[in-house]
């Protein structure tokens, strides 16, 4: 196993900050996943698989190589059967509009480079779009710097939580609505819908959950559902969470803001009821709350 995936997981504290120089243990180097170059960035707590044509995660795996995205070419885009393969991805920005796809692994619409040791750019093809992420031992943030302003966006994590579909195993949780082990069922029609700033996901065979935050809060609609590739549902042998930041039910992007970043990492914890849940809520508060002195810094400087 890669040595950078067998040192001890370092959970998200008040530390945390978005333009901090990160450790000297990030690492990024080329690789071949998919028949598509990427960019794998090691760190501590994380090895994260960048598709350098998508513009976005194809694969992001634990420190046990559980991979919670698990992007797969074929088929890219079959309802629901692409739930297994092509639909996943992180944070798969664009969608309807000339450049859809853009953000999205397994796509063609971006050129992306590495602007030193822990930060990559990457931009559409035609410049309208434009976000780059910086990586640190314990986390990953993604900054939107430049919009189309005839197109809204969002911030999707589409994969498996703790590298499987289980519906019957797997629970997540946000700020407003608290911890959940009921899973909606998409394919069903089922959705839970709220206004949320952060949210997580786990499976009760992992110690760890992956948590996703604004660190600009919004009042755009968020959406969440548990896809299946088949007719059968939440039953299907594979599938995927559907999780979006400013995602209108009806597939509908809402987000419009350039500034807007976003945060992902593991924490170190499992939640299994209310009081889990609480303490794990107290622990992304004081992220969040650090990050959006770090971001309000950065634009005073």
């Amino acid at each position: 196993m890669n040595k950078y995936l067998l040192l001890h997981l370092v959970g998200l504290t008040a530390n945390f900050c978005t333009n901090c120089t990160p450790q000297p243990s990030v690492r990024i180097e080329e690789a071949i996943y998919e028949n598509r170059p990427h960019y794998v960035v090691h760190t501590p707590t994380a090895t994260y698989w960048y598709d350098q044509a998508g513009g976005g995660l194809s694969r992001l795996l634990d420190q046990e190589s559980n991979d919670w995205i698990s992007f797969k070419q074929e088929p890219l885009a079959s309802y629901p059967a692409s739930a297994a393969a092509g639909f996943r991805g992180l944070p798969n920005f664009v969608f309807q509009s000339e450049e859809s796809g853009a953000g999205h692994p397994g796509f063609e619409q971006c050129r992306s480079e590495v602007l030193d040791g822990y930060r990559i750019r990457s931009r559409s093809l035609s410049g309208t779009w434009q976000w780059t992420w910086t990586f640190h031992d314990s986390h990953a943030s993604v900054t939107m710097e430049q919009v189309d302003p005839d197109h809204a966006y969002w911030f999707l994590y589409e994969g498996t939580p703790a590298g499987i579909f289980s519906p019957a195993t797997q629970y997540w949780g946000t700020d407003a609505e608290g911890y959940h082990t009921h899973n909606p069922d998409y394919y069903a029609g089922e959705r839970a819908t709220g206004h949320w700033q952060w949210a997580y996901f786990g499976d009760s065979s992992n110690a760890r959950v992956l948590f996703v935050g604004m660190v600009q809060p919004d009042t755009h609609e968020d959406l969440l559902g548990f896809l299946g590739n088949t007719e059968a549902g939440l039953s299907s042998a594979d599938g995927m969470v559907v999780f979006g930041f400013g995602r209108k039910q009806g597939a509908i992007p809402l987000m419009t803001a350039e500034d807007n970043t976003f945060v992902i990492g593991f924490l170190d914890q499992q939640v299994s009821s209310k009081e889990t849940h609480g303490i794990l809520a107290e622990k992304i508060h004081s992220v969040l709350s650090a990050a959006r002195r770090d971001s309000s810094a950065g634009k005073r400087q």
